[in-house]
């Protein structure tokens, strides 16, 4: 594992996860508490884009994960989440970005100050890397994300 690693480089992680079900949020929960172990991050921003119909009371707490609905926007596209619309202005090593790009919190990410941007499983220009992954499970993805950002050098 080289020093000059991608992974060995970052500091402070930003994360985008799109929802996709009950199960698939509380493996999400239990794979970040694992993939955060890896490394000592002086800063970590977890986001989990929500569907309007879910109610985020349902879901399991975690004191690092946002949970974002369209219905935490105004009707110009504002963020109403105060706390989170800071968190959004500190400058980031690396976003690690899964999840549909039309979603109403893309477009504040694409403002972020963030070193390198990696895309999970989709092409798309704003991003400088991109990793197509295979695994079904969050906890295996996110290993590979790891795995292969150990092997990228700066």
């Amino acid at each position: 594992m080289s020093t000059n690693s991608i992974w060995k480089q970052t500091n402070s992680l930003v994360l985008f996860w799109e929802y996709e079900s009950q199960e698939q949020i509380n493996a999400f929960v239990k794979a970040i508490d694992q993939f955060l172990l890896l490394k000592k991050f002086k800063h970590v921003l977890i986001v989990v884009s929500v569907p309007k119909d879910i109610d985020k009371k349902s879901l399991p707490p975690h004191f690092l994960i946002y949970y974002n609905s369209p219905a935490d926007y105004s009707m110009f596209g504002k963020l109403k989440d105060v706390q989170l619309n800071s968190e959004l202005h500190k400058t980031y090593d690396l976003l690690i970005y899964n999840g549909n790009l039309d979603s109403k919190f893309f477009p504040l990410l694409k403002q972020a100050s963030i070193k390198r941007r990696l895309l999970l499983n989709a092409d798309h220009p704003k991003f400088d890397l991109q990793i197509a992954c295979a695994q079904i499970e969050i906890a295996a993805q996110l290993n590979y994300i790891h795995d292969t950002l150990e092997k990228i050098e700066q």
